[in-house]
């Protein structure tokens, strides 16, 4: 059951992380019609639902035109590109996204898997290792290993990603049973692939 759940919600996951940090600078008649999209957008998916989708395409473009620097608009479009298949789309917003929100935690990761999507393997491996030496760069001793910065070695079959990998396991089991089990999860997902293939729903 866990499982299930967790392989439902790898693309949910990702995106509400990309969405954390709401920003107190962005018009909020664009944030409230952003809410609404992802909503939609949500449903949409959920129901296979085009109807919901379309809306959700309205709500997004009138929350752009309410301020267009709501890069939380723009990962909502890229959710629905992907779920369409519209690869190039969704790279390009993200790619948007991240440019007018760079300091994002999440996007970076999410930037890398659509390049191994619409470029190359070899050109993902390059975006991941990239993001992962970001994170080494940053981080300090004795600071909480963050969920991206494991993800991504593993992505670039880094020599560091498997005592990444054991320590944030590690990290994870001292806060309890079930996030030991979704750190497992995890880390089973990224190295077999199915991770990034429920992001893009592949």
């Amino acid at each position: 059951m866990l499982r299930k759940l967790f392989l439902i919600t790898s693309l949910t996951l990702l995106l509400t992380a990309c969405q954390e940090g709401r920003s107190n600078d962005i018009a909020r008649d664009s944030i409230e019609l952003q809410r609404k999209a992802s909503e939609e957008t949500a449903l949409g998916i959920a129901e296979r639902n085009n109807e919901r989708l379309e809306k959700a395409k309205i709500l997004i473009e009138q929350s752009l035109e309410a301020d267009p620097g709501n890069h939380f608009a723009l990962i909502n479009r890229a959710q629905i590109a992907i779920y369409q298949g519209n690869y190039e789309l969704a790279l390009s917003t993200v790619e948007k996204a991240y440019g007018i929100a760079p300091s994002n935690d999440s996007l970076p990761l999410f930037r890398c898997m659509l390049i191994e999507e619409v470029e190359s393997n070899e050109s993902a491996r390059e975006c991941y290792s990239t993001v992962e030496a970001s994170y080494a760069e940053l981080h300090e001793a004795g600071e909480e290993i963050p969920a991206n910065w494991m993800s991504a070695a593993i992505l670039a079959d880094s020599h560091a990603a498997p005592e990444l990998a054991e320590a944030y396991l590690e990290q994870e089991k001292a806060k309890g049973k079930m996030e030991a089990e979704i750190a497992e999860m995890t880390i089973e997902s990224l190295q077999d692939g199915s991770y990034v293939d429920q992001v893009l729903m592949r």
